[in-house]
């Protein structure tokens, strides 16, 4: 009974710790939210004892292209085909060769790595739920392919769209819609245009919070690099068990933590 006390009394002291919070001209506080700091707290507390189920699930994403967006993967795509042609052109039978192989990972892109990402999300819920969880939650969603393809064409055109108008409109495009794949995981009974209107609606006055969560990895990004990507396999769990939990509480989900009962999408 007192671990149980202590626990809660620890949780309550965290959550305090790293609230914000915001005034009115009479210094009457108007609402708290999180910092960087307490999603990355609870994120620590849903690994203990999980990390190398984490580490597991995040390097079998990581392969199928879970971490990398589509301007990423259609740069580095180009740019391995150039580096290929370059140096093995030579070879017999290279073209067509090169053609299966591009092919081949370009699907596993579009039409798996989608998909494995909604499993990947589920896999970080179901860690901060404290439910059942494994590797094998990572192909939960294949049914899912055409809404998640749907999903990924429309993003790809939006940020093109914001992108070549301004950089800072593709910017906050980017930013409105970052909670899709989760919104898509949840809601299954959601449509491409819905789950991107709730994104949009559930993202006002939290871009910048979630831009400050993602930036506040960025050392441990640089330290990744430098140990030849090793460190990233620790690194890319840790973040995306991070951003579950931003979703979490801007969603309302979070009431198995807060006490919320609100849907707010």
């Amino acid at each position: 009974m007192d671990g149980f006390f202590l626990y809660y009394m620890k949780s309550a002291f965290t959550m305090l710790k790293y609230r914000v919070f915001s005034y009115d001209a009479n210094e009457r506080i108007l609402f708290m939210k999180l910092g960087s700091g307490m999603y990355k707290e609870i994120a620590r507390d849903a690994l203990k004892g999980n990390w190398m189920k984490a580490i597991a699930a995040g390097f079998a994403a990581g392969w199928l292209g879970v971490f990398s967006s589509s301007f990423l993967f259609i740069a580095g795509y180009v740019l391995v085909a150039v580096i290929l042609v370059y140096f093995l052109e030579f070879l017999p039978g290279f073209y067509p060769i090169l053609f299966l192989g591009t092919t081949i990972i370009a699907l596993i892109y579009f039409f798996i790595g989608g998909v494995i990402r909604l499993g990947y999300i589920d896999f970080n819920l179901a860690l901060l739920d404290r439910r059942k969880n494994g590797v094998y939650r990572l192909g939960s969603r294949m049914s899912d392919w055409w809404r998640v393809l749907c999903a990924k064409i429309t993003l790809f055109f939006a940020l093109s769209l914001g992108y070549v108008l301004l950089i800072a409109p593709g910017i906050i495009t980017k930013y409105s819609y970052a909670m899709v794949p989760y919104i898509l995981e949840e809601r299954p009974d959601f449509t491409v245009h819905e789950a991107f209107k709730a994104s949009k609606q559930i993202m006002k006055k939290h871009k910048w919070e979630l831009f400050c969560l993602r930036f506040s990895f960025i050392g441990w990004y640089i330290i990744g690099i430098l140990t030849l990507g090793i460190g990233l396999i620790f690194i890319n769990p840790y973040r995306y068990a991070a951003e579950a939990a931003f979703y979490n509480e801007i969603s309302g989900r979070a009431e198995a933590y807060y006490g919320r009962k609100e849907d707010r999408y």
